[in-house]
């Protein structure tokens, strides 16, 4: 019976057990070498890859690399900062026109109080010089004279009053 059924697997349209062996044989073996050609395939690249890097490591200095990537992080929030102090700035310097103008104002009105009370200490100086000798009319007249051109034109002159 074992040689009918070795027979019958030897009718099978010519094919034998053994040749059915080598077939799965032989395609595992292709099969492997697919895969090792793909193997090969990509330890090349990652060769090639790392080849790359390093020449780009090397025609590159990685600090100017690093740097770019930092200001790429960095410029948006420096623009933003920068864009709050010159807002800043320009209150800043609205205050201080407005603050200079006063302070002009301001000393202004002190010289012009300042040249208000010489005007007065003129003028009384010769009244009270007339009061003590009575003789000097004529300085009362020029002092008179020096009052009224300083409360007419506002500007006190030294050499009119002496």
């Amino acid at each position: 019976m074992e040689g009918q059924v070795q027979q019958q697997v030897q009718a099978i349209e010519g094919i034998t057990p053994a040749m059915l062996w080598t077939f799965l044989v032989v395609l595992v073996g292709l099969m492997a070498l697919v895969v090792l050609g793909d193997k090969v395939a990509d330890v090349f690249r990652k060769a090639k890859k790392r080849k790359k890097e390093e020449t780009e490591l090397t025609e590159t200095d990685i600090t100017d690399r690093i740097a770019d990537k930092v200001m790429e992080k960095l410029q948006p929030k420096l623009d933003e900062k920068f864009a709050e102090i010159d807002r800043k700035l320009a209150n800043d310097r609205s205050d201080i026109v407005l603050q200079t103008n006063q302070l002009n104002a301001t000393t202004a009105r002190v010289d012009r109080l300042d040249n208000d009370n010489k005007a007065l200490l003129h003028g009384m100086s010769a009244l009270l010089s007339h009061s003590i000798s009575g003789n000097s009319t004529d300085r009362l007249k020029k002092t008179q004279t020096a009052l009224n051109n300083y409360l007419i034109d506002g500007i006190y002159k030294e050499d009119e009053w002496a």
